[in-house]
């Protein structure tokens, strides 16, 4: 299967994939991460709550299906990259699985029982879940793109403080702020009444603080991350990806402040998938990049998994994947009402 593609071809085509999946994941999951981080603040009472739990509830399953699939896409087509990063990284994995697992607790069973103090405690879990996988994915994802100390032999020399840098500061925050936008969009163009009122009027402020932490964010890329406009220097068409990251949260802050929430829900997303692609279009060929060294990085040839494993993965991604979107697409087809006041979760 695939013989016409070499072994270096197949990781070069996975590299991609790769990129693509975990872009599209961030986009997917960002408005159910932004309902988990808004709902504590803007649900006045319960019937408000059940609104913002329902607009996501069909979904959020569904969208950490694309986190399964780069997860486990690392794993099967680049085994070292994904043992090395659970290795040096081991304690911001442990962090994500945590609030992953917060996350779809709380959001599963927050309308299970009508106690007060459960409800407090699974929302305020919601929050505390949704915060710690977008933060800490912001900040690894920035210390990829800035590189790991990874010395000679593959050895890690960072520490956990040392990754909390002040670029993966803002990175972590400007990962919060587009989840947060993503959601207050999301509540406004799935929901009625005073809390939709309430997301939408957010959703202005939160859009341009994205416009500013991405301004800030991709000036201190280019300007002091080393290495990292060197693949936009010897290919200048990937500027495009910056370019449309910053022309799609432009857009979002003029669409929300005209209140047309759906077009700002999308060129938030479109801002966010582009801020995401940009930086991995900035380590290629590398996955794992040394920031001591280039050489000390694990680069995709490297990292690849056998042609034939490599391949029969690409023919299932071929008939699977499109599955999922089909799926997906027809979910919030099935879904497309908007949730009005109710005092029950109706999914």
């Amino acid at each position: 299967m695939f013989d016409f593609l070499t072994h270096d071809m197949l990781a070069v085509v996975w590299f991609f994939l790769w990129c693509v999946i975990w872009g599209v994941y961030f986009i997917a999951d960002s408005f159910s991460l932004g309902a988990g981080l808004l709902t504590p603040f803007i649900a006045a009472d319960k019937v408000q709550r059940i609104q913002i739990q329902s607009s996501v509830g069909p979904f959020w399953g569904g969208n950490e299906v694309w986190l399964i699939l780069a997860a486990g896409g690392t794993f099967a087509a680049f085994p070292l990259v994904f043992s090395k990063m659970f290795t040096f990284l081991y304690l911001p994995m442990m962090l994500l699985l945590i609030g992953l697992i917060a996350r779809g607790i709380s959001v599963e069973y927050l309308h299970k029982d009508d106690n007060p103090r459960i409800q407090q405690f699974l929302m305020w879990g919601w929050f505390a879940g949704s915060l710690l996988v977008s933060l800490v994915l912001g900040v690894a994802f920035a210390n990829f793109f800035k590189g790991l100390e990874i010395a000679s032999g593959g050895v890690y020399k960072g520490t956990l403080p040392g990754l909390f840098g002040p670029y993966a500061l803002i990175s972590g925050v400007l990962f919060v702020l587009m989840s947060v936008t993503s959601g207050a969009l999301w509540i406004n163009v799935k929901t009625e009444g005073a809390v939709a009122a309430k997301a939408g009027d957010l959703a202005k402020k939160s859009a341009l603080l994205v416009l500013i932490f991405a301004l800030v964010y991709l000036a201190y890329s280019f300007a002091g991350v080393e290495g990292f406009a060197t693949n936009y220097s010897s290919m200048p068409v990937l500027y495009l990806l910056p370019v449309l990251a910053v022309g799609g949260a432009v857009l979002s802050v003029f669409f929300a402040k005209k209140g047309r929430a759906f077009p700002a829900f999308c060129s938030n997303l479109l801002a966010f998938l582009f801020i995401v692609e940009g930086g991995l279009a900035s380590i290629y060929p590398y996955m794992l990049k040394s920031s001591i060294s280039p050489e000390y990085g694990i680069d995709i040839f490297e990292a690849a998994s056998s042609h034939m494993t490599l391949s029969v993965m690409l023919g299932g991604a071929l008939v699977f994947v499109p599955i999922v979107i089909i799926y997906q697409l027809w979910a919030y087809t099935l879904f497309r009402e908007k949730i009005t006041e109710t005092e029950q979760v109706e999914y």
